[in-house]
Order: C-alpha cells, then structure tokens, then sequence
C-alpha cells in the first residue's frame, strides 16, 4: 500500500433506505396501537426527531489513512482534524463502524459505513489498514 490513502466518502443509499424504513415501520406501529391521541403524538415526535438525526448528511467528508496509523478526517467545511482509531472500532464484510477520537477536543466519534459509502478497492484498504495498520493508540491522559 503507498501511503498516505485518501478516502472520499458518500452517502450510503442502502444506510439511508434502511434507517428510513426502519423509522417509517416504527411510526406505522405507533399509529395502529389503541392509545390516547397525547402519548401516541410525542411518541411520533421522537421518532421524527431520530429519523431527522440518522438521515442527516455526516459532517465528515474524507479519511487520510497513514502508514505509521494516523488517520484525520476531513470535515465539511475543509478542516483536517487529527483522530485515535477506538479499539471499539468494529470491521465487517460489507460494513465498518469506525469509532474515532478527535486528538484536539478529545471528542468521540462514530461513523457506519457501509460498502457503497466509498470505491470497493478504497473500501477494501479500510478494511485491510484497520484490521492490519492500526493499533488503538494511547494518546490521551487516563487512557480513555
């Protein structure tokens, strides 16, 4: 692998239709349960208020993947921050959950993607980096 990887992610229309699929099952039981109108009304707000929280563009843009097992990630807005892989981190087939944390505000960070959130081969170098090239680092006091 030649390093540094630039991976430009997108958004996953298989992650997009199942989170709404889900949300829309979950709202069409509430609406066929034999409740009062008030409780079956702030249950629907919820679920309208996670479906708007998953569906929503990711503020991540791009991953740069080194070869010493740095990665940054690139927001929308153009910034490059630097980022601890979490052991926690989980790599399937077809899906990543990357866990991440930011190393300037020590903030966390998951990301699902799914196979058509990127180019299979750079989907592929994913896989192959963090199951091979990263070590859950300690970069943070206390070691959280």
């Amino acid at each position: 692998m030649r390093f540094p990887i630039h991976i430009e992610l997108r958004r996953s229309r298989l992650l997009f239709g199942l989170m709404f699929s889900m949300h829309a099952v979950a709202g069409g039981c509430l609406l066929l349960l034999p409740w009062p109108p008030t409780p079956r009304l702030l249950l629907l707000m919820m679920i309208a208020w996670s479906a708007w929280r998953s569906l929503r563009r990711s503020r991540v843009r791009g991953l740069r993947l080194a070869g010493n097992g740095d990665l940054d990630f690139l927001l929308e807005s153009g910034e490059m921050i630097s980022a601890a892989v979490q052991p926690d981190t989980a790599v399937f087939s077809r899906m990543i959950v990357l866990r991440l944390r930011s190393c300037d505000s020590g903030r966390l960070l998951s990301l699902t993607l799914l196979s058509d959130s990127m180019p299979a081969m750079q989907f592929r170098l994913l896989r192959l980096w963090l199951r091979w090239r990263a070590e859950p680092s300690d970069r943070f006091a206390g070691g959280v």
